[in-house]
């Protein structure tokens, strides 16, 4: 398989071949099937949870973002403490 290169028009103007690449070994297409389909699982525990029956339905999306952002507020929170 021939590596990447950066299609003309990119923003930024230098381009860097890399070597050819080998591809994916099956241990490794294995592990990324697995990590995906654990992915598609939890994404669909997270969305059909009860929890979200106590949100009204206009207010779920602002909820789901802000749920996704949690991390990033307990890091700020932990920086503060230190």
């Amino acid at each position: 398989m021939e590596a990447w290169e950066r299609p003309e028009g990119y923003w930024r103007s230098s381009s860097q071949a890399y070597p050819e690449s080998a591809g994916w070994s099956q241990e490794q297409q294995q592990a990324v099937a697995e990590l995906q389909e654990e992915e598609r699982r939890l994404s669909a525990e997270i969305v059909t949870h009860a929890f979200w029956d106590e949100i009204a339905v206009p207010e779920r999306p602002d909820a789901r973002s802000l749920l996704k952002h949690a991390a990033d507020v307990s890091e700020d929170r932990g920086e503060q403490g230190a």
